[in-house]
């Protein structure tokens, strides 16, 4: 993800001024108000995945402190998207379209950016964490005043595939974690997304249980790549970790180019591969790399690599930095 703005990387006494400029070149700018706090932290990262933009927002100070979205602001940015807001651990404040809302831990709400609101700050160390998912208005093929009630509204927590919704957006916004495939994730934030609107309208077609697979497979594929350095991972372990099934993890891959151990097999390599390839790890023995990324035993790590690259590890390293390695590995 690209940094927005980071406190932490500017004097204390510069922070409010700071914060106050990255609030305004967000997608959707907002004015920060309020009087200077003692103790400020704000950051936000983006990271843009075809049409959508995923915003991640830290934030804690010791005075209140509230971001407008004001009616100026609209006409001089109006990127005419709607918003998914998730609260990652509650505390935040928003009143939008006459809706007030006070959020609890992983609370969901929809938001339109061409409207005004207010974000209230709560006060305190201990920063609140958002996570914000925009997307155009056009993606969504339903009418602006139809989907209009709901705008500035929580999604119920009973509302079935709301918790899939609401992980899969902390997921991404997880560093550790390799990238999915763009296309595979475009599919899945697509279908989510307008079939949450859907659902909460009561229109066929919402969160179908084809969604639900998908937003399971996201989330067996951050599993995933979040343990590859997990020599031992394996179906019984993927499932644990997802709070799945091995049964039904089998059952949503079935369709998919590669099963999850096959996944585990390509992505290993693939960062195998990338680590050979990087100058700064050139006096890195190989034996240390393959083990960083899961591999036992170097014999079949050789074996799975040239299968998979046609040429071997050492050759792969040589080639890269176009002269001979001076070191056994």
């Amino acid at each position: 993800m690209h940094t927005v703005y980071n406190t932490r990387l500017v004097d204390p006494w510069e922070r409010y001024e700071y914060a106050r400029a990255g609030t305004g070149a967000e997608l959707a700018p907002v004015a920060l108000r309020g009087r200077a706090p003692g103790y400020l932290f704000a950051a936000m990262s983006v990271a843009h995945i075809g049409d959508f933009a995923i915003e991640v927002v830290e934030w804690a100070a010791d005075s209140p402190l509230v971001a407008w979205r004001t009616d100026h602001l609209i006409r001089t940015c109006d990127p005419e998207c709607y918003r998914i807001f998730l609260s990652v651990n509650g505390g935040v404040r928003m009143e939008q379209n006459g809706n007030q809302r006070q959020f609890a831990e992983r609370d969901i709400a929809l938001y339109d950016v061409s409207y005004p609101w207010q974000a209230f700050h709560t006060v305190g160390r201990t920063p609140m964490r958002i996570v914000m998912l925009t997307f155009p208005r056009a993606l969504v093929s339903i009418s602006r005043g139809t989907v209009e009630p709901l705008i500035g509204t929580t999604v119920p927590r009973s509302l079935s595939g709301r918790s899939l919704v609401a992980q899969l957006l902390i997921d991404l916004t997880e560093p550790a974690a390799e990238p999915v495939g763009e296309s595979d994730l475009v599919e899945v934030l697509r279908q989510c997304t307008v079939g949450l609107i859907r659902q909460r309208l009561g229109l066929p077609t919402g969160l179908t249980p084809h969604t639900r697979r998908l937003l399971h497979r996201a989330r067996v594929d951050r599993v995933i790549r979040r343990h590859l350095g997990d020599p031992a991972l394996d179906p019984n372990r993927i499932a644990r970790a997802a709070h799945l099934s091995p049964r039904y993890i089998h059952n949503i891959y079935q369709h998919a180019d590669l099963t999850p151990m096959q996944l585990v097999k390509q992505l290993r390599l693939e960062q195998c591969h990338r680590d050979l390839l990087d100058p700064s790890l050139a006096g890195t023995a190989i034996k240390n790399i393959i083990i960083k990324h899961g591999y036992r035993r170097p014999d079949q790590f050789s074996r799975d690599f040239t299968e998979h690259f046609g040429v071997s590890p050492k050759k792969a390293r040589q080639l890269a930095s176009r002269q001979p390695s001076d070191r056994e590995d």
